[in-house]
């Protein structure tokens, strides 16, 4: 076969492969609570109680405190690393970490991982070096579910857990080796 033959072929399976991914995504924007993908999306609307930001080493962590429809209050947190830095631990490692419980998978699907531990948790990831986090998700997780296993839309629940920020670290970073730095 030719070079420019194989070349294209390659171009056409890479496209094919990104066009086709549908990652789930949580964002907000003006004043509500979006979580998707192309096939599904839930706009939740919120009240931004509160918005705070916090670095730690290489981690910057900005984070809303928004209150649902129900009256419960959760917290969407945004971390993100630089681009040549990655988290080196698996998602659920992270997550026991950060809140110092043990936390049980209960759902994956592109782009979204639940865990379940003393609250539910919602990680949304984009890259290695970007994550949503939501928390206590415990009202949002059938609808999440629901969403992206395309059966019947369920509503948003109340469970009334006080949200608790999560607890990022130089020790974690440094000594349990959080990151890692793409040189």
């Amino acid at each position: 076969m030719k070079p420019g033959i194989i070349f294209l072929l390659i171009v056409a399976l890479v496209l094919f492969f990104v066009l086709r991914t549908d990652p789930f995504k949580a964002q907000l924007f003006d004043n509500m609570l979006i979580i998707g993908n192309k096939s599904c999306k839930v706009e939740i609307p919120v009240k931004e109680l509160k918005e705070w930001s916090d670095a730690v080493q290489e981690i910057s962590i900005v984070r809303h405190l928004l209150e649902l429809p129900n009256g419960d209050k959760v917290i969407f947190e945004q971390v993100d690393l630089p681009p040549k830095e990655t988290f080196d631990k698996a998602y659920n490692e992270i997550v026991e970490t950060i809140f110092e419980m043990p936390a049980e998978e209960i759902f994956s699907k592109d782009g979204v991982v639940i865990y379940r531990g003393k609250f539910d948790v919602a990680l949304f990831y984009k890259t290695r070096h970007e994550l949503v986090l939501i928390y206590p998700a415990d009202d949002l997780i059938q609808m999440i579910i629901s969403c992206a296993t395309q059966e019947k839309k369920e509503g948003l629940q109340k469970f009334s857990k006080e949200p608790l920020p999560s607890k990022w670290s130089v020790k974690q970073i440094i000594l349990d080796g959080l990151i890692n730095k793409d040189i």
